[in-house]
């Protein structure tokens, strides 16, 4: 329940800004509360997977080797899925596929 009012309360805050500054303000208010709502939903996930302990020390310097692990995973994960992407062939065309499309749409 606390966590949904942590987010209202950040989105009314960037929504009162976003009324009251410049564009160029605005960007950067974007950006902040969406970089907040980013970190706070990634700990919440990982604080739930992992049980982390903040009260001590060692605590925090563990659950941050973890955290830094976890979002070391997700970019080498992104940077294996983009590697895939631009290896693949997209100038090519399967006809078949293109014919059983047709055929499946005058069926209709």
């Amino acid at each position: 329940m606390i966590s949904w009012i942590i987010i209202a309360i950040l989105v009314l805050a960037a929504f009162i800004v976003l009324k009251t500054n410049h564009f160029k303000h605005r960007v950067w208010v974007v950006l902040l509360v969406l970089l907040a709502l980013f970190l706070y939903a990634s700990l919440t996930f990982i604080n739930a997977k992992n049980d982390l302990d903040l009260n001590s020390t060692k605590g925090v310097f563990d659950s941050a080797k973890i955290y830094l692990g976890w979002l070391a995973n997700g970019f080498k994960n992104l940077k294996s899925i983009t590697g895939n992407a631009i290896k693949m062939d997209w100038t090519s065309t399967d006809e078949s596929f293109l014919n059983k499309t047709l055929i499946i749409s005058e069926r209709k």
